[in-house]
This record gives structure tokens, C-alpha cells and sequence, in this order.
């Protein structure tokens, strides 16, 4: 994808068009932007796997027709549909304020690959006109990290989708049942491996999956595990360590220029660098360096 951000992507009237979209991977959800269109209609809407939308903008009426009911909605910034598998309306209408909406699919493939099998589908109940601002935050920063190409890396993208399972699982799910959690905290073994590879990988496009295989743990259980050890994220420990390790660089390689640190600690850019050593320490890597 182009680096856009929400905003930027234009409006359409073809609700079925996709303006952006994100493949999914092995610990990762699919994300696809589409419009909210100011007038439209379109029958048959059939949907195949599992799905959430979030609207991003956008305000006005709907309407939904499935059988011999029909549903009258509205629209607005922030609201949620959840709709199960193999749910078809006959007939859709919208009428308003043009806008975005944001779609993540839970195919059982990949919900299956993020558990390692402990949870073999998300069964959504259809829910309209549903709010949950933990859940809208997150899938538009899923949104926002695949228009911009994944500037914080797999890790975090794979961490928000592992968030976004868990909450769909535990408050969304027609069957809700709890996951086999591995319960206290990762031993000092595995501790000491993840550590090891962390500082020995912080140049490479570090995933959760890879993270997790190194301890033998699903993505889903590896995540929470490694937050109950180092109360930090797998995402937010990775890139304390390469600030950390940037910033010995900075002060001890002087020849070194800024945008070779930046690379060889794993940020996307020397400004990415530079923007989160500001917003940690307040300070530039040049001013570290001369500070």
C-alpha cells in the first residue's frame, strides 16, 4: 500500500470497492478499508468468513434487509457491525454523509494460525450499532499501520491483532469459551533465549510468530505470557532495546552516521528513529550524540 492515512483515502459511492487493503499473515489479520457511501444500494450482500467493521466518518441512515425483516440503522464515526459467517442481506441501502470503514476478517485459517489451533473459528453473533472504543482503537491503528507500510515493524501490527482476537473472543464470540492459557510467567530459560535473540536480531524485521516459536508458544499465549514476565509488550520491550542499544551507538561511535544507526538497530527511517527517541527522552539522536 501507498503511505495514506484514513483520511487521505477518497470516498466512493461502491460500497463494494476496496480503497485499501492488507493481507494477512502468519499472526496477523487482514484489514480492508472500504466506502461508506452517501447514496447507494446493493443486493445480495453476502459475507463469507467472519467479519468486523468500524466506520471511520461518515453519518446518515441504513438500511438492511435479511428475509422478511428489515433493520433501519444509523450511521456514526466509531460504530461497529459484527456479522457472523455466511450472513446475507437481500437488500442494503445507505443514505448520508459519505465515509470510511474499516474491515478486519477472522477467517478460521487465520485465527487458527494466531492460537496455534486453540481456537478453531470466532463465531460472531451479527450485532449492529455496537460501541466499544478499546476495539475501534485498535483496529484503526491496524488500519493505519498497514496504509503507512508497517513503520513499528511485524511485531506490532501481529500484537494488535492478537489484542483484537482476544477482545472479539471474549466479548463478541456466540460461543464463548475460555482459552487454555499458559498461566504465570515465561522461565528463566525461556527469558534468557528471547533475550538472546531480541539483542542478537534487533536489526531484522523481528515477527511475534518468531518470537513465540523460539519458546514454543502459539502468538496468542506468547503474547500474554511475555507481558505478565516484563510488564511491557513484545513490541514495546524490542523497541526499548534498540533505543537503548541506538543510543550507546550515538555516544560511542561518533563517526557513525545517524541514518547507519538507524538502520542497524531496526527502525524504518532515520526519522522514525528520530521520532521516537523524542517522544521517549525528549531529546534527538543528534543532540544525544552531542548532549
Amino acid at each position: 500500500m501507498a503511505q495514506l492515512d484514513l483520511s487521505e483515502l477518497p470516498h466512493s459511492n461502491d460500497p463494494t470497492l476496496v480503497l485499501a487493503h492488507s493481507p494477512s499473515s502468519t499472526s496477523c489479520l487482514p484489514v480492508v478499508v472500504t466506502g461508506i457511501p452517501s447514496e447507494a444500494e446493493l443486493t445480495n450482500d453476502f459475507h463469507p468468513v467472519a467479519r468486523l467493521f468500524v466506520a471511520h466518518g461518515g453519518r446518515g441512515r441504513r438500511w438492511y434487509r435479511q428475509g422478511g425483516q428489515l433493520h433501519s440503522m444509523r450511521t456514526e464515526p466509531g460504530m461497529m457491525e459484527l456479522y457472523e459467517k455466511g450472513l446475507l442481506f437481500d437488500h442494503c441501502q445507505w443514505s448520508g454523509e459519505a465515509g470510511r470503514c474499516v474491515l478486519v476478517e477472522f477467517d478460521d485459517a487465520d485465527v487458527q494460525a494466531i492460537t496455534h489451533g486453540d481456537m478453531r473459528t470466532l463465531a460472531l453473533r451479527t450485532q449492529h450499532e455496537v460501541f466499544n472504543s478499546q476495539v475501534s482503537q485498535i483496529v484503526f491503528e491496524l488500519a493505519g499501520e498497514a496504509l503507512a507500510s508497517h513503520p513499528n515493524g511485524q511485531l506490532y501490527a501481529q500484537g494488535l491483532s492478537v489484542a483484537l482476537l482476544g477482545l472479539m473472543g471474549t466479548n463478541y464470540s456466540a460461543t464463548p469459551r475460555r482459552l487454555p492459557l499458559h498461566s504465570g510467567r515465561l522461565g528463566a530459560v525461556q527469558q534468557k533465549r528471547l533475550l538472546d535473540l531480541i539483542d542478537a536480531e534487533l536489526d531484522s524485521n523481528l515477527s511475534l510468530g518468531r518470537l513465540a516459536d523460539e519458546v514454543g508458544l502459539s502468538p496468542f499465549h506468547f503474547a500474554r505470557l511475555f507481558k505478565a514476565t516484563f510488564d511491557l509488550t513484545p513490541h514495546a520491550y524490542v523497541l526499548n532495546r534498540r533505543l537503548s542499544a541506538a543510543i550507546r551507538a550515538l555516544q560511542e561511535d561518533h563517526g557513525r552516521s545517524i541514518v547507519d544507526i538507524a538502520i542497524a538497530f531496526g527502525f524504518a527511517s532515520q526519522s522514525h528513529m528520530t521520532e521516537l527517541m523524542r517522544r521517549k527522552f525528549g531529546a534527538t539522536p543528534r543532540e544525544v550524540r552531542h548532549g
